[in-house]
Formats: structure tokens, sequence, C-alpha cells
């Protein structure tokens, strides 16, 4: 007999089950796990770049195909497990209901990439690096990848040679010099496009490393010059501080190069006013005789230096035509001079506050009980708080003179 509570307990597995089943079909972007090693730490950044061009959306007919099989597959297998756990059980009603349950499809769904980075042992690694196909599947099933890119690599002097493997298939082999990479990434890049993107072409774009990119309005980055545009038109925007605007449209295909014409701003007349106001002025490491610079290119950096004062620096990458530069005394830089004379102010006041508290007391006392002989206490505490007002005013002068002067 079941029992009511272990069939809340079934169906409750059994709705989260369910819920993480559809929710492929729920979310907007499914991860796609892509995973690159090599043994060789140089080669590793330069797939790091390669795969950095080519993130974002998934767009190959049978990399999304590979990625619908795997997910269906992995469904089913958690469905299968998941049967098998409830028939031991004895939950029939939820075995009904989850066999009346049918495998969903995310056929439509957009894939970005995501990069993982999975940890393999010596041996496991020996096998990738071997492009053991046995060793691809279970790993790459045990690190739930959907790409699995692996890099051999040998150096012999001043040359390289490398071998990749996606998936266990060999998409790359190649000898390069070792101190050259760039043609080694543009091979390496046309060998994996076509595993992630559907009819979408390499562009270099040769600009300035100040200058930012949008495409069709869009933030675009570029890396190694290179961005991957789906063929077609396209409107570049280039924007700088140091360059007019330009924009540009284009039509992208193979092998394009694009080459905008990039007219500087005119310089400009840069005015540095300092506090104090004789302060030295360093232009671009270079010392300026007045407070004038004539001519500001930008990127540009100011140093203003002055005795008893810490030097104040300050970059700026747009043109400008006034800086305000007001240099802290470098006893400022010891703020425990300011909180020493602070503590001593507020440890006097409180004395003061004590003593004369206790010489208005005695004094009260004294003309109640005119008897008792408290006059000499009387006299005591009118000495202790005419000293200790004195020493008041004393803190309270040098903490003013450590908060507003410095001394």
């Amino acid at each position: 007999m079941i029992s009511s509570k272990a069939t809340f307990i079934s169906r409750k597995k059994l709705s989260v089950l369910l819920l993480i089943m559809l929710l492929p079909a729920v979310l907007v972007a499914a991860p796609f796990r892509v995973a690159a090693i090599s043994d060789d730490a140089h080669f590793s950044s330069l797939m790091d770049d390669v795969l950095s061009v080519l993130s974002g959306e998934i767009t190959d007919p049978e990399a999304i195909a590979r990625y619908e099989e795997k997910r269906l597959a992995d469904e089913a297998r958690g469905r299968d497990e998941e049967l098998s756990r409830l028939r031991q059980q004895e939950s029939f009603e939820a075995i009904s209901q989850l066999s009346e349950t049918e495998n969903t499809s995310d056929s439509d769904g957009v894939l970005t990439l995501e990069r993982v980075t999975p940890q393999f042992s010596d041996v496991e690694m020996e096998y990738l690096l071997q492009g053991n196909q046995e060793a691809f599947d279970y790993l790459m099933l045990r690190e739930d990848l959907d790409l699995l890119l692996v890099a051999d690599v040998h150096e012999d002097g001043l040359m390289t040679e490398c071998t990749v493997y996606a998936d266990g298939e060999e998409i790359h082999r190649n000898l390069y010099i070792s101190s050259d990479d760039s043609a080694e990434f543009d091979s390496l890049l046309s060998a994996l496009l076509p595993r992630l993107k559907d009819d979408e072409v390499v562009v270099r774009i040769e600009a300035p490393s100040a200058v930012s990119l949008t495409v069709d309005g869009e933030t675009a980055s570029l890396v190694r010059s290179v961005i991957v545009l789906e063929r077609g038109e396209h409107v570049l925007r280039f924007t700088s501080p140091l360059y007019e605007t330009v924009e540009m449209t284009i039509d992208a295909e193979e092998g394009l190069v694009v080459s905008p014409e990039f007219v500087p701003f005119p310089t400009s007349r840069l005015f540095v006013l300092t506090v104090p106001y004789d302060a030295e002025i360093y232009f671009q490491g270079l010392k300026q005789d007045g407070h004038f610079i004539p001519d500001a290119d930008v990127p540009f950096q100011i140093t203003a230096v002055k005795d008893g004062f810490s030097p104040l620096l300050v970059q700026s990458r747009l043109p400008l035509d006034r800086v305000n530069l007001s240099l802290r005394p470098a006893w400022m830089e010891n703020e425990n001079i300011v909180e020493k004379a602070k503590d001593r102010f507020y440890t006097n006041l409180l004395a003061t506050i004590i003593s004369f508290g206790c010489y208005v007391a005695s004094d009260s006392l004294s003309a109640i009980y005119t008897d008792a002989d408290i006059a000499p206490a009387v006299t005591l505490f009118a000495g202790v708080s005419f000293v200790q007002l004195v020493e008041l005013f004393d803190s309270m002068f040098d903490y003013y003179q450590a908060a507003r002067l410095g001394i």
C-alpha cells in the first residue's frame, strides 16, 4: 500500500522533473557549452581570441541540430531514470503522468556560446591529444559539452606545429613561425567559423585602438582587428575623442578589409589652473613655462608639483580647454595628525565639563553645609577647572590648526 506522504513526494519530484524537461523551451537563449583545451598556454590564449570573435548567437544549422539531438537524448535518459525510480517505489499514478508527457522540442530556440573550463586528468588529456573519439564522446557527455576543442602543440625551434580536434575530428593542422601567430589565428578562425556560424564572414577593420565601433547601432568589439558579420549590408560608425566621427555602409563578403579615413580633431589651447597658483606644471612629462599649453593633443597627461604638497596627476582622453588642479598639503596624507588633534580636543572638552561640574557641586554643598570644612575642596576644583579650561582652548586651537592649516 502506498502512503499519501509517499505519493505527495513522488508528485513533487515529478513536477520538478517536468519543469526541468520543459525549461529549455521557455528560455529565450540556451547555452551552447564550448571548451577549448591545449597543452600550450600561448595557443590556449590564441583559441580564446578565436572564440571571442565567434561569441554570441550560434547560427549554424548542423550545430543547432547536434545540440537539439543531445538535449532530447538527455531528456529521454532523465525520463527513463525517473520511470525506473517510480517503478521501484510503485508510484503508479506518477508513472502514468510521466508516461503521458512527450519530449519537448527547442528547434526554434536561440543558442548562445558559453565558455566553460572542465578539469581533465593527465590520462584523459593524453587520449584527447591523440584525437581518441571514444574519449571525446565520454568526456563531452560527462562534462555536458556541446563542442570540445583540443589543440596538440609542439614547438621545434622557431617553428610550431599544431593539430586541433573538434569533438574528436581533426579540423586544423598547421606549421607556423612561433613568434608570429597572426596567420595561425586567421587559419583557426576560418576552420571554426563554419562549425558555429551560418553564412557569416570575417571582416578585418583597420582602425586605431582609441576608436569605438558600432555595427547597425549595436556596440561591437574587435579582436585582433577582426569581426564576424552576416553577409550583406551593414552600417559602421566609428567614434573617438581623437578623431571626427566616421559613418559608412559596407557589403560584408569574404576577405573584406575596411580602412576608414580618420580626421584628427584640431588641437586646442589648454589653460591649467593650479591651487596654489605657483605650482610647477608638467605636460606629457615636459615642464611648462606657464599655465597655457598651446597644442594640447589628446590623450594627455598633466602633473602639478610644489614643495610641501603632494604631486597631482590627471589624464584625459577628451579635448579640453581648461583643467583645475587643487593640490593637497603633504601633511594631509597623514590622517593621524587631524585625528589626534580631534581626540585631544574632545577629551579636554569632556574633562572641562566634569571639572566645572565638580566645582559647582562642591561650592553648592559648601553653601548648604556651612559647618563642614569643604572650602579646600572648592578651591581645588576651582583651580583644576581653570587649568582644564586653558587646556581646552589650547587643544581647540591645535585642532583648528591641524584641520585648516595643517600645522
